[in-house]
């Protein structure tokens, strides 16, 4: 083989190499673009969803939070509107208790009595009551208990004297200075203190049969 035969075949393998090089070259180059625009286009897509989850988390939030608070205001007007309802409508129920208290003017004092509701105004308001006790003042008006306070110019009537006979407690009704025997009680002396006999010779007074059933019991 000639020098130049050699020459021509070094030039062709070496002009072949540097075709195949720059072809690698290009290919790379081309293989490293359409990498880094997947990339690219994967993190863009990436952060458009990021944004959109905490735009969606976010007006979530506010519809939750204006859900709630629209429930909230609704539910205290409702409360508001109960309780001014219980409180103007409140009615008399049927374990409703009574309680007159008549002050007498000419003796000075004021017999309680307790009675339960008449059957017609269970169920009836204050105006109700008002109307059913005309002349009475309402000192307290609930679904379970009422009083009711009325002046009468007169004497009680209920001056009781408690005092002891043939060995019992017995009890005497006074109007004015004479004394009426009206009960003769179980109750013998001979197991009373000294005190509590001797304050039954001087008479122990009682205002109202709710003041005597307290003293009978005190001694029975």
């Amino acid at each position: 083989m000639t020098s130049i035969t050699k020459l021509k075949n070094q030039f062709y393998f070496e002009k072949g190499m540097y075709h195949m090089k720059k072809s690698i070259i290009i290919s790379a180059i081309i293989v490293l673009f359409i990498l880094g625009t997947v990339i690219g286009v994967i993190l863009i897509k990436n952060s458009t969803d990021e944004e959109k989850n905490i735009q969606i988390a976010e007006q979530n939030e506010e519809e939750i939070y204006d859900e709630c608070t629209d429930e909230y205001e609704e539910m205290v007007q409702n409360n508001s509107l109960v309780e001014e309802t219980s409180s103007e409508g409140e009615k008399i129920s049927p374990n409703c208790s009574i309680i007159f208290k008549r002050h007498y003017n000419d003796c000075g004092h004021t017999i309680e009595q307790y009675a339960s509701v008449p059957t017609e105004l269970v169920n009836k308001t204050e105006d109700d009551l008002q109307q059913q006790y005309e002349g009475w003042t309402v000192e307290q008006f609930s679904r379970n208990q009422i009083i009711l306070y009325r002046d009468f110019d007169s004497e009680c009537g209920e001056h009781y004297v408690l005092r002891e006979k043939d060995g019992k407690v017995v009890v005497f009704l006074r109007t004015g200075d004479t004394e009426e025997l009206v009960e003769e009680t179980d109750i013998a002396t001979e197991f009373l203190t000294e005190t509590d006999k001797i304050a039954l010779q001087n008479g122990i007074e009682a205002n109202g049969r709710v003041e005597l059933n307290q003293l009978i019991e005190d001694y029975e």
